[in-house]
């Protein structure tokens, strides 16, 4: 085994084996991981779950993470939302000897609990974009109205576990793949790359108008775009340990972009998490070529978009100034290392002064925030962001991420956009309809 420092790319994760889920073999991993994160401690600050558990160990078990009851372990994995900030900080990732890598052995918690216990009906709900965003898409103006009454939200806490207080994303009208469908493709682009788009549920049942933002920008710039098949990235089913089901998303997406990487299309995605899942989460659970391929070919949509301009491809006639931006750097941007390409891209515009606000994580992650047991603790989490962006006073916040933008939004009134939108907005023919 390796003593060098952990690197930023964890290593399989080996659920073809039967220890995988032993229950025995989970509970003594999580110890001895847990034993290492409490003579650390470096991640103390970073989410609830660490100070929680390092409470529990000394003020309940000695200082002797055996003595832990399963109790102890289960709260610590409901307080983990996966935002990976533990594994950038950590030293002893793989490849070092020690292998500690708390985010996916919460994921293999939650997928042994869910295997012995099932999912209650909200929890089930919540972890499949691509069962509820059509429906929602196809009632959107009663649907969002629904959500803002109180005696909805009040059945809702009580039946789905969603807090009667947690804003909730708004449904589009149309969604970004019937827009995608119906729109008059240009016919002089392809010369400076070609694009599959990654376009996320996120964006097709809630935010279309980043997806239409981004397939602008690419196009003028001579970029083909296309939309192959595509559902979930799967992180909500893995989040909610529904592993069978995350594993059959990854192949149908492999399937259909890898066709589109040995077309000679590069992957393109506008949400960090789905990125994230591309890059670093499709190999470690597939264990194929196909997953390496597309992976190795997948970029985020500002990581690409700077790639074009430092080949001299990308259009850069800017007339509108944004003015000051106030921008958040999602977790799971910096899970994937890539650096700060937003902030790069965004200062390609003129007259835009970009202040990057590093305040920690917005705290909305997936759907935890949406639940009634975690959306206070969540709001608490994200405080530190919520005020560092007040005190910006910029013209503008923006953020990748569109939950964190949701969450941003509930704790400080602003509403984010998404880089990519600043940049299309900034063109002098740019509009709605463009």
């Amino acid at each position: 085994m390796s003593t060098d420092l952990g690197g930023l790319r964890p290593s399989r994760v080996e659920h073809l084996d039967a220890r995988y889920w032993d229950p025995e073999d989970l509970d003594r991993e999580q110890r001895r991981q847990l034993d290492v994160c409490h003579g650390c401690r470096m991640c103390v600050n970073l989410c609830p779950a660490f100070p929680q558990i390092f409470e529990y160990i000394d003020d309940e078990a000695d200082g002797d993470v055996e003595k832990l009851t399963t109790a102890h372990i289960r709260h610590f994995d409901a307080l983990c939302y996966e935002c990976k900030l533990c594994f950038i900080v950590c030293p002893y990732t793989p490849p070092h000897e020690w292998a500690i890598d708390i985010p996916r052995l919460v994921l293999r918690a939650k997928a042994v609990e869910t295997r012995q216990r099932g999912l209650p009906l909200g929890r089930r709900l919540l972890s499949d974009p691509d069962l509820v965003g059509p429906l929602g898409c196809a009632a959107a103006p009663v649907a969002n109205a629904v959500a803002q009454q109180p005696k909805a939200r009040e059945l809702m806490e009580q039946t789905l576990g969603i807090h009667r207080q947690a804003f909730l994303p708004r449904f589009a009208n149309q969604t970004f793949a019937g827009w995608f469908a119906k729109r008059q493709k240009p016919a002089n682009v392809g010369h400076n790359g070609k694009v599959a788009l990654f376009y996320t549920c996120l964006v097709n049942y809630y935010h279309p108008e980043i997806g239409m933002a981004a397939v602008r920008v690419l196009e003028r710039s001579g970029v083909e775009v296309i939309c192959p098949p595509q559902r979930c990235c799967a992180m909500p089913f893995l989040d909610e340990g529904r592993l069978e089901a995350a594993l059959g998303q990854m192949r149908s997406n492999v399937d259909s972009l890898a066709a589109a990487v040995a077309a000679g299309y590069d992957v393109v995605v506008p949400e960090p998490t789905c990125g994230m899942m591309l890059k670093k989460e499709y190999p470690d659970y597939l264990h194929s070529d196909a997953a390496e391929a597309v992976a190795g070919r997948t970029y985020d949509l500002a990581e690409y978009l700077v790639k074009l301009h430092r080949e001299g491809k990308l259009r850069t006639d800017f007339a509108y100034a944004p003015g000051k931006i106030a921008y958040h750097m999602p977790c799971h941007l910096k899970y994937q290392a890539i650096g700060r390409r937003s902030v790069d891209l965004l200062k390609l515009i003129p007259g835009a002064e970009v202040q990057v606000v590093d305040r920690g994580c917005s705290g909305h992650d997936g759907t935890w925030a949406l639940k009634k047991d975690f959306h206070e603790l969540s709001m608490k989490v994200g405080s530190k962001l919520f005020a560092g962006l007040r005190d910006a006073n910029a013209n503008v916040v923006a953020t990748d991420c569109s939950l964190a933008a949701l969450q941003i939004e509930q704790g400080t009134g602003l509403r984010p956009v998404h880089p990519i939108e600043i940049v299309w907005a900034a063109y002098p023919d740019a509009s709605p309809e463009g």
